[in-house]
């Protein structure tokens, strides 16, 4: 069906906490996922939380990447919907590498129906 988005979500679990605790070290995961998706940045915000623990989010023209970080759970939270499809299962091998994680759940949701057009259908 075409869609004008994909919109993913990785649920990520590893034991090296370390990974997921600080904005340097997360700031250039998701820098590296965007430059490998061949996606365009606009602008990016992250917030370092006392004592550890991070959320990030990378604005980009075709739209987003976020990531929130629990590292006291071992868990990390990672989106990226972009009006441009991407390989899913290169991202989830990426995360996999590089936040040291061999539990990665995946959630694919296509956005926008466009065979759906017009104001008639909404509902």
């Amino acid at each position: 069906m075409p869609h004008l988005g994909l919109h993913c979500t990785w649920d990520v679990y590893t034991n090296d906490t370390q990974k997921l605790s600080y904005v340097p070290y997360i700031r250039e995961v998701l820098h590296k996922v965007v430059d490998e998706l061949g996606l365009s940045k606009v602008q990016e915000a992250f917030k370092q939380f006392d004592p550890i623990g991070v959320t990030g989010f990378i604005l980009l023209e075709e739209s987003h990447i976020s990531i929130h970080t629990w590292p006291e759970h071992s868990y990390a939270a990672i989106d990226v919907f972009s009006c441009k499809d991407f390989d899913v299962t290169l991202v989830k091998n990426m995360l996999a590498d590089l936040l040291h994680s061999d539990t990665i759940e995946i959630h694919e949701l296509k956005r926008g129906n466009i065979s759906q057009s017009g104001a008639s259908n909404a509902s």
